[in-house]
């Protein structure tokens, strides 16, 4: 994977930008100078999303509707259910339904911590957290887990959080 000519995460882009030929396709993938990786993708309907939120990554479907972001949900998916693909929001502004946006999928990130656990600590797996689109650590498995995203340092509740993704996904314990 390359990086892409004018690729600047953290930029949100509305319908309008896009009907003016401003942004990428979706469903673009992209590396930055630093190594990390990205996907374009749309925001779906419903959403105010901000940097460091995790997102699910709805990838079937046809045009916009296969790369389209949803703040990942409090409560883990059905059981059976793995291999849900996810992501780190990169944004300056809150991005709302219809924006588009980079999410991260590889290298350090930042992501929203709003548990206070004695397990938010280096290399611990990760779960759902309380509040969409944040996350906790786990001390030992849980039911389902993050699959690709481990802390990269002590994390405190109600802040962000150092970790390193590697492709996550929603995993089945």
């Amino acid at each position: 994977m390359t990086a892409l000519m004018g690729m600047q995460p953290g930029e949100v882009f509305t319908s309008t930008d896009r009907a003016e030929g401003k942004g990428f396709a979706v469903g673009a993938k992209g590396v930055d100078s630093a190594g990390k990786e990205y996907i374009y993708c749309l925001v779906a309907a419903s959403q105010n999303l901000v940097s460091g939120n995790v997102v699910t990554l709805v990838s079937t479907g046809a045009g916009a509707a296969a790369h389209t972001a949803t703040i990942l949900a409090t409560a883990p998916p059905a059981p059976g259910v793995s291999g849900i693909p996810l992501g780190v929001v990169v944004c300056s502004i809150t991005a709302s339904a219809s924006n588009y946006i980079w999410v991260q999928v590889y290298g350090s990130a930042n992501v929203t911590i709003t548990d206070a656990t004695a397990s938010n600590l280096p290399g611990h797996i990760l779960t759902p957290a309380s509040v969409s689109g944040s996350v906790k650590g786990a001390i030992a498995t849980a039911s389902s887990f993050i699959e690709g995203m481990v802390f990269s340092a002590t994390a405190s509740s109600g802040e962000t959080g150092a970790v390193f993704l590697s492709y996550p996904r929603m995993a089945a314990g």
